[in-house]
C-alpha cells in the first residue's frame, strides 16, 4: 500500500516512515486505529488551588532591617529597661522571622553592653573630676583661687551635659 500523503510505500494500517501520516488499511480488512495521544494539560492551567497565589500565604521577608536594628541598639544603649523593647521584638519574631529576630537580639545585646560600659566610664570620669575638685579646693593656696573657680565652672558644665 502507498501513503496517501507522499506516495511512499508503507504497510497498511501503519504510519508512513517518510512523512508520519497514518496509512489506512484495506477496505475489506479490519483497520488498525492510530495510538491515542497522551493527555496534555493546557498551558497555564493547573487544577484549582495549585496555581501560585491561590490559598498560599505570601512569602515572609526575613531580611534584617538595619534601621530597626540601630533604633533598638540605641534604645538599649540609653537604658537596659529600653532594651526590653528589643527583647520583646526578638521573642515575638523568632518563630516567623528567625534571621530578623536574631539581628534585633544582637543589636539589643550590643546596645545594653555599650550602655553599661558608657555608664561605668562616665561614673569613673565624674568620680575622678570630683576627686580633683577636692584636691584643688584643699590646695587652693598652691594653684590659686582663680584656677579653682574655672575648674568648678567646667565641672558644673560637665554635670549638666549628663
Amino acid at each position: 500500500m502507498f501513503c496517501p500523503n507522499c506516495g511512499t510505500q508503507a504497510e497498511a494500517g501503519s504510519i508512513c516512515p517518510n512523512c508520519g501520516v497514518y496509512v489506512p488499511g484495506q477496505t475489506g480488512a479490519p483497520q488498525a486505529t492510530p495510538p491515542p495521544m497522551p493527555y496534555q494539560q493546557p498551558y497555564g492551567q493547573q487544577p484549582f488551588g495549585a496555581q501560585p497565589g491561590y490559598g498560599a500565604l505570601p512569602p515572609v521577608d526575613d531580611q534584617p532591617n538595619v534601621g530597626l536594628n540601630l533604633l533598638v541598639g540605641f534604645l538599649g544603649c540609653l537604658s537596659p529597661i529600653c532594651g526590653i523593647v528589643g527583647l520583646i521584638i526578638y521573642l515575638t519574631g523568632k518563630d516567623n522571622t528567625p534571621n530578623k529576630a536574631k539581628a534585633i537580639g544582637k543589636a539589643t545585646l550590643i546596645g545594653v553592653i555599650v550602655g553599661f560600659a558608657l555608664n561605668i566610664v562616665l561614673g569613673i570620669a565624674l568620680a575622678a573630676t570630683g576627686g580633683l575638685a577636692a584636691f584643688f579646693a584643699d590646695n587652693s593656696d598652691i594653684f590659686g583661687d582663680d584656677f579653682y573657680n574655672q575648674f568648678q565652672n567646667s565641672l558644673a558644665l560637665l554635670t549638666t551635659l549628663k
